[in-house]
Parts: C-alpha cells; structure tokens; sequence
C-alpha cells in the first residue's frame, strides 16, 4: 500500500487521456461520464438517469448502466470519485497539502448536496430546464473532447468548462475541495449506495485496527484525507463521504498499519475505543 498513491494517479491521468481521445476510438467505446458504453457493457450516471425519469421513461441501456453504477458504488464504495472522475482529479491537483481547515459535519454536508439534488430535480420538473446537466462537473469535462471533435469553436469549448474552471480556481483559494463536499449530486446517490451494506459485510472497504493503531491525537492518516474526514470512524453511513482514495492507508503504512483496504469482511469497530482515538 505504500504506493496506492501513484497507483492512483497513473489510473486517473489514463483515464483522463482516454476521453481525450474517445472520439477516434470507433465503436469500441462510446459516450460520456454521463452515459458511457464500454463495448456491450453500459454504465450511466445515476443523477442523469433520475432526471431523465422525472420528463420522460429512459431507455433500459441507461436504467441497466446506471443500475450496474450503483452496484460497483454498494460493493466498492464510491470508487468512482478518487480513480475515474475527472473533475476530482483536478480538485486533488489543486488542494494545497497543508491546507486542512475544519470542514462541516458528515451529515450537514451530506444534506446540503441533498438539498441542492432535490432543487435541481425541481427545477426540471416544472420548467424542462436541466440544472444537473451544469453542475455534472465529471459528464461535462467528459464532454469537451468531443466538442472539440465536433470542430466547436474556443469560445464554445471555454463557455463548457468555464464553471468547472471557476470551482477549482475557489477550491484553491480556499485550500478547500467545496464542490466534491458540499455541491457534487453524483456523490448523493453513490454515497447512498457506498454506505447501504452493514460494515461486516463483503466489499471492498477501508477498515481500521483498533489494536494496531498506535496514533494519538491528530494522526497521519486524518492528516492525509483531502475531504477532512477521520478514516478510524468510516462506518456504517460516514462511508458515504469516503472516496476510497487510499491516502490515509498510505499515511498509515508507515505507523502501525492499522487501516487496510480490503474486500474480506472485517469485524465491527468497537465504537467506543474508536470515540477515544
């Protein structure tokens, strides 16, 4: 685990070619981080595939992509943000390293982003207008390629990625990662699904050692997560906010390696002895 972090960084620069060049890839892969087909396998973006249900009956490729979405989410956890997302790969590279203010609670953030989903299904409920198709930052950066290939002009390729732009210049006055904690709608129903299975069941999970852990205080590996999270109190609906990102278990490799990133079932964290670490 020493170097999940380079691990990491390789996937997503790769993937974040692969959409550079997904115009001249045929019909082998086809599509968006909105609805994208990798050979017969379809996968689609939850939020998207929602909004679509609330004007007209989608298509079963997008009900079937995003359902095989969800899956991944509920078994891996939202996986998707820290490897495959393009806009969260940018935010990383932009997030100062010792900028660590006090970020808020879970649950508030959680229920901001909520909030700003449920408003945005509103709006296209009752004026067609698709609010989630602006604040999509992943579907929308996946987008500029094949404007590009389209022969859009630059202006027209700038206006795409203008808000993206404008949320990671904010991010790095502030040393805060905003939009992937309080704004981003794809996180809400991936964190649902990240969170849905109890913390003893199979998956592919970040789970701590109590025995193992020889921190006090401000550890490493709270240190080390971008989204000001406490890795040791990942459980149960607190891994709706993980990204499965792997930087506290690369912190935490050179300690006592108390937290691992496994999919073997892992025996539930004593709540007490972890509210006193």
């Amino acid at each position: 685990m020493k170097h999940i972090r380079s691990i990491r960084r390789c996937v997503q620069l790769l993937v974040f070619l692969g959409f550079c060049i997904l115009p001249w890839l045929g019909e082998t892969i086809r599509g968006s981080l909105f609805a994208l087909r990798l050979g017969p396998i379809p996968f689609a973006d939850p939020v998207a595939t929602l909004q679509t249900l609330c004007g007209n009956w989608p298509g079963m490729r997008l009900l079937f992509g995003a359902g095989f979405t969800l899956i991944i989410a509920l078994l891996c956890g939202r996986i998707f943000c820290s490897w495959i997302c393009p806009y969260g790969f940018l935010s990383e590279l932009v997030h100062r390293k010792n900028a660590h203010p006090k970020q808020t609670p879970f649950k508030q953030a959680f229920l901001v982003k909520s909030g700003l989903l449920a408003f945005a299904l509103l709006v296209f409920l009752i004026f067609s207008y698709p609010l989630l198709g602006l604040i999509s930052f992943p579907g929308e950066l996946s987008l500029l390629p094949l404007l590009a290939w389209q022969n859009e002009t630059v202006l027209a390729i700038l206006i795409a990625a203008a808000l993206p732009i404008l949320a990671l210049l904010l991010e790095l006055a502030t040393g805060k990662r905003l939009w992937c904690r309080y704004v981003c709608p794809q996180s809400v129903l991936l964190g649902f699904a990240s969170g849905s299975l109890p913390d003893n069941c199979l998956g592919l999970r970040i789970r701590w050692n109590p025995k193992a852990c020889t921190c006090k205080g401000e550890a490493p590996c709270r240190q080390a997560c971008t989204l000001g999270l406490n890795p040791r109190h990942i459980l149960g609906p607190n891994r709706r906010d993980c990204t499965q990102c792997c930087d506290c278990v690369q912190a935490c490799s050179a300690k006592g390696q108390a937290l691992t990133w496994s999919c073997t079932t892992g025996k539930k964290t004593i709540d007490k002895y972890a509210a006193k670490n």
